[in-house]
């Protein structure tokens, strides 16, 4: 079967491989031509060759039959986007409030006014 570590192949490789090696018949193109269009080693065709005339092994068949693990989809909800202020507190305490579609040069403007501000004090 497959390598330590790699997992072997299903029952969707074997029919696909039955398959493909099915497109090649007797009278096809010759195993290295049909290893070179297919983008696949000699050693990888005999392999696919060998298990396929041994047939589909039990445990695979079985292993198609367990139940597996089902991904739920998301349920996603619409989301409305609505035009708000924005806000941007300053080093010096003070903040800015602002609507949505103001021009640059004025945010630039309101934000160097307020940055001349003295920090607030806090109140005991």
């Amino acid at each position: 079967m497959g390598k330590p570590g790699r997992p072997g192949p299903t029952l969707d490789d074997y029919l696909y491989w039955q398959e493909r090696l099915e497109g090649r018949g007797a009278s096809g193109p010759s195993i290295d031509e049909f290893c070179l269009d297919e983008g696949v080693s000699r050693s990888t065709f005999y392999r696919w060759v060998r298990r396929i005339q041994d047939g589909i092994p039990a445990s695979v068949k079985e292993e198609e039959r367990a139940p597996t693990f089902v991904e739920k989809k998301p349920k996603f909800l619409p989301v409305t986007l609505a035009a708000s202020a924005v806000e941007i507190e300053l080093p010096n305490g003070g903040s800015v409030k602002v609507p949505l579609g103001v021009g640059e040069a004025v945010l630039v403007k309101i934000i160097e006014a307020v940055g001349t501000l003295r920090p607030r004090l806090g109140r005991s």
